[in-house]
């Protein structure tokens, strides 16, 4: 598997949850949320894996409703669990997910989670 049919991979299992607006890359401005970009974040040619980051982002500067938009996604299982869904991939494992926070993205402030995916090129 090529890394373009990896990221494709990945962004099309993202596409299949629904009410969330999926980047294949890094958008200048964000139009729908919650949204969430997948960008390359490194290559490790030796084991022939990919990391890639992944912003989950959500509009709500209000902590309560902020955590019940993200924690859906953040679930190790369940029709909108992030982690669940790539890692029913036998190449992908999702690493880690950080704390719900502040972001600048796409020139403007958002809270959101950063996630680490990492795929293995797995034949």
């Amino acid at each position: 598997m090529s890394l373009v049919s990896i990221k494709s991979a990945i962004v099309d299992a993202l596409e299949t949850i629904p009410g969330l607006k999926v980047y294949d890359h890094a958008p200048r401005t964000v139009e729908e949320l919650p949204a969430i970009s997948v960008t390359l974040n490194g290559a490790n040619y030796t084991d022939l894996s990919f990391t890639f980051r992944l912003l989950l982002l959500s509009g709500s500067w209000d902590a309560a409703e902020l955590e019940s938009r993200l924690l859906p996604f953040l679930e190790t299982a369940g029709a909108s669990s992030i982690s669940a869904l790539l890692n029913a991939d036998p190449g992908c494992v999702t690493v880690r997910a950080g704390e719900i926070g502040r972001h600048r993205f796409a020139g403007a402030d958002y809270r959101g989670v950063e996630i680490d995916v990492t795929a293995r090129d797995v034949p």
